[in-house]
């Protein structure tokens, strides 16, 4: 920035300055009728052809704008970031630049602090909305004049005018319109308007000045900044990666989906009444959706830092359908074939719970949460496999990768089928032999073997 010179900015002024006489609408008129008047050779239409193009040319002459524009019509315009008229369109309330405040240091939610670059908005008479082109034409690829001047930078004076003074007296209304120096800041009517009480202590005391005034402004370029994003899913690239989502053996790109928009057009017809981003974009802006969240509840209890054993009174209760079954096969008379039927259905329905379960904590959580818990050290190998591939987790891969875990977990699950049946009917542990302890560790087993076989990776 260091290396920008008076005569840089002096360029990019008179460039523009040239490039607003060659559009203007009048000054195209009177070149096309000078030619028609040339090619007639009427001598009396030339004459007033050349006039009126000398006035334009003069009127887009260097000083004669820049006093004109920097003296005059400066005041006819509000610079800021967050602007009045946003919030009615009728408002004769002053802007607010942003930018050139105190940002706060520490913020928990998103506000025009938030993005590290803001547009600048204009808003006023539309006679003198160039002036705010001009300050933001670019002086460097990353550098306006408007920036320059909000950084003061000291080529900037001279390049305003020859004229030492003048050169002064222009800087100085720039600035007071950039900066928001107001003499008299004016709201209006048409400001919405809150008081805000400034402590506890005081808002119902007697005392005078106990309330703030607060009038809320429309956050014009931060709703630009968000209207600019959400237009990037209309950008060629975002369309192409939309489009090859579905194709497949191509690498798929990110892209942008913006759902449940809704849009709030400010200015009626006539947008640029109430800013000139606003106008940019079609007097709409997007309103995101400010629905509340939908919380889905999980079908599995929560692990708890200082359990023990996943197989709990609340795991039960989450598998209660097939711990029924299980509790009706053994309630029923004995019938060799359809009480081992009634015992494949019932553990079919609990180890099928089981192991989305396993999966659903495996998938979840991060790897290597099972560190700070107190699980066993078998349930952890289970249940939280991606450990053994961070760092000094060794001899965590080497216990995985051995498989001994899954023996105690049979044992871990056979008992937990043991105490649910002796808890519903009293006692009933001294009727179950061995052989149903062991008979509740091969359908754990058949169920691990199956898991493998179609390599759902939950073992």
């Amino acid at each position: 920035m260091e290396d920008i010179s008076w005569q840089d900015i002096r360029k990019v002024i008179v460039d523009f300055l040239e490039q607003r006489l060659t559009n203007n609408a009048n000054y195209k008129s009177e070149v096309t009728k000078l030619d028609k008047a040339k090619q007639a050779n009427d001598v009396s239409a030339i004459n007033e052809s050349q006039q009126k193009i000398k006035d334009l040319v003069k009127r887009f002459d260097f000083e004669t704008w820049m006093e004109d524009a920097a003296t005059r019509r400066i005041l006819w315009i509000d610079i800021g970031t967050n602007i009045s008229k946003g919030i009615n369109s009728l408002s004769l309330g002053d802007n607010i630049n942003y930018v050139a405040q105190t940002k706060p240091t520490d913020s928990n939610y998103v506000s025009s602090a938030t993005p590290l670059t803001l547009n600048f908005d204009c808003s006023g008479n539309a006679a003198a909305l160039d002036i705010f082109s001009l300050l933001n034409q670019s002086v460097t690829d990353d550098m306006t004049l408007l920036q320059l001047i909000i950084q003061e930078h000291p080529a900037v004076l001279p390049a305003l005018s020859n004229d030492e003074q003048k050169a002064a007296v222009y800087l100085a209304n720039l600035k007071k319109a950039i900066f928001n120096n107001f003499d008299n800041p004016k709201a209006s009517e048409l400001n919405k308007q809150l008081y805000w009480p400034n402590s506890e202590d005081t808002y119902l005391s007697g005392v005078d000045n106990h309330y703030r005034l607060l009038i809320p402004l429309y956050p014009s370029s931060l709703c630009h900044l968000v209207y600019q994003k959400v237009q990037t899913r209309f950008s060629d690239e975002n369309k192409k990666a939309r489009e090859q989502r579905r194709i497949k053996g191509i690498e798929h790109q990110s892209y942008f989906s913006f759902h449940h928009l809704a849009v709030v057009k400010l200015g009626g017809s006539n947008p640029q009444g109430v800013s000139q981003l606003t106008s940019n974009q079609g007097g709409r802006n997007f309103l995101l959706p400010s629905m509340p969240p939908k919380f889905e509840k999980s079908p599995f209890p929560t692990i708890n830092k200082v359990q023990e054993t996943i197989f709990t009174n609340s795991m039960q209760y989450s598998f209660r359908f097939g711990f029924r079954l299980l509790f009706d096969m053994v309630q029923t008379p004995k019938n060799n074939v359809e009480e081992r039927d009634n015992r494949k259905d019932a553990f079919a329905v609990i180890l099928s719970l089981l192991l989305k379960y396993a999966r659903h904590i495996q998938k979840t959580m991060p790897a290597g949460w099972s560190r700070e818990y107190s699980l066993l050290n078998h349930q952890k190998l289970w249940l939280d496999p991606k450990r053994a591939d961070l760092e000094n987790e060794e001899d965590f891969q080497k216990q995985y990768e051995q498989g001994k875990w899954q023996y105690s977990l049979e044992k871990d699950f056979s008992l937990w089928i043991d105490n649910a049946l002796d808890h519903k009917f009293n006692n009933i542990r001294k009727e179950l032999s061995e052989v149903e302890s062991q008979e509740w560790r091969r359908e754990l087993r058949s169920a691990i073997k199956a898991s493998q076989r179609r390599k759902e990776g939950i073992f």
